[in-house]
């Protein structure tokens, strides 16, 4: 038996590099360690869209995650409310989820702590390594990797599972050649976080405490949801921008900006946006909107790294599919392949490094095989989504359409 343990490194603390940890099954010869690129405080969180297809991943993955995750969220069996954001200033359509079930809606920070106390015993949220930034993998020897970062420290691992973003620096060194930066798809968005009581007093009560869509006005959208047990609200704004932004971290967004992608905008859409911009905690985020194209493999055997999350799938955020997407290929890959390996004495408790590479390999392969042609699918739609949302389009059955693919993508797979 080998007397050190088969080292795991998780690069990325996220959502879905979180849900690795806490959801891999326990080996006696394998341990983790997890890395962060950012530094504490972290930049300012948001919410997530929480469908069908994630809380049933989620189960089938981590029971005990999947109760939590269905247990805190704003739950509604209206998917969202959509409201004409122009002149007509009315309700185009409740648009209901799928009969039996239910949307959610979970802030960032909330579905991070959810996650951070699903740890297993021996792992910890203070164990993260925060302000590493990966700059290089380096193959030392038979599943050795020497893993360098960009201050200059180094660490070792036998092999990586990456969960580093949509601008995942694993992602190059997976794919070599075939690499391709995200691509820009003509379209900005302005995040924010803001006291419900605000929205409730300057727009409406309902608006403070349900999921509303505003759209009907050709070259915007925005969507708007309540997080932390209804808090705050998250309003996410959309907007066609056909040539790229440069944008320094700290710019600092004027409301001239802002409202100027925003016209013919009626007195709801006025006040939610200036909303974004004065009252946001933790300032007004902008963002361009960036998604892979075509994806590529999702796993390197000879560096022995595997992509998760956007780091694999990077999309964007019109169908709420971009987590989605990462809680499934996480449930394809350690429900379906990986643990079941080790469940099933596959891996035996003393296995080798070699052993234990060459399964994680197999599981890679077949996680591959299986998650692929469905990310790409949900890539795809996503980005045909985006426009429609920003279209003038309020056609209910059309617009409902892709969102009704990725609700159902689930099912079969687990």
């Amino acid at each position: 038996m080998t007397s050190e343990k088969f080292r795991i490194a998780i690069i990325g603390s996220g959502p879905i590099g979180k849900l690795l940890a806490c959801s891999a099954a326990p080996h006696p010869r394998i341990e983790f360690t997890q890395y962060e690129a950012d530094v504490l405080p972290l930049r300012p969180s948001f919410g997530y869209g929480i469908g069908p297809q994630t809380f049933h991943a989620a189960h089938v993955l981590n029971p005990a995650v999947g109760k939590r995750l269905y247990e805190e969220s704003f739950k509604d069996t209206i998917w969202m409310r959509w409201w004409h954001g122009g002149e007509e200033d009315e309700l185009i359509a409740n648009v209901d989820i799928i009969e039996g079930r239910v949307f959610g809606r979970l802030g960032r920070e909330e579905l991070m702590d959810l996650l951070d106390d699903m740890l297993p015993e021996g792992m910890s949220k203070d164990d993260i390594q925060y302000g590493k930034r990966l700059v290089d993998v380096r193959k030392t020897g038979p599943q050795q990797l020497e893993l360098v970062f960009e201050d200059g420290s180094k660490d070792v691992a036998n092999a990586v599972w990456a969960a580093d973003g949509v601008n995942s620096f694993c992602r190059k060194l997976v794919q070599g050649e075939s690499y391709r930066p995200p691509s820009y798809t003509g379209m900005l968005a302005y995040r924010g976080k803001v006291d419900a009581k605000r929205v409730a007093e300057l727009v409406g009560e309902s608006f403070s405490k349900e999921t509303y869509m505003f759209i009907g006005v050709k070259g915007w959208h925005m969507l708007i949801f309540p997080i932390d047990h209804g808090k705050y609200v998250n309003i996410a704004a959309f907007c066609v921008e056909p040539e790229e932004k440069r944008f320094k971290r700290d710019e600092k967004v004027t409301l001239e900006q802002l409202l100027s992608y925003y016209p013919k905008r009626n007195s709801k859409v006025d006040a939610l946006l200036k909303l974004v911009h004065s009252d946001t905690r933790g300032g007004c985020q902008r963002l361009n909107i960036t998604h892979m194209e075509k994806l590529e493999t999702l796993f390197n055997s000879e560096l022995g790294i595997t992509l998760f999350g956007d780091a694999a799938n990077a999309m964007t955020p019109h169908i709420a599919g971009s987590m989605s997407c990462g809680f499934i290929g996480c449930a394809t890959f350690l429900h379906e392949e990986w643990n079941q390996r080790i469940r099933s004495g596959l891996l035996p408790a003393d296995a080798s490094n070699a052993e234990i590479a060459d399964a994680l390999v197999d599981a890679s392969r077949a996680y591959e095989i299986k998650h692929l042609p469905l990310a790409q699918k949900l890539v795809d739609i996503s980005a045909e989504q985006g426009p429609m949302w920003s279209g003038g389009i309020t056609d209910v059955p059309l617009l409902k359409e892709r969102p009704l693919f990725l609700w159902t993508s689930a099912d079969e797979k687990h």
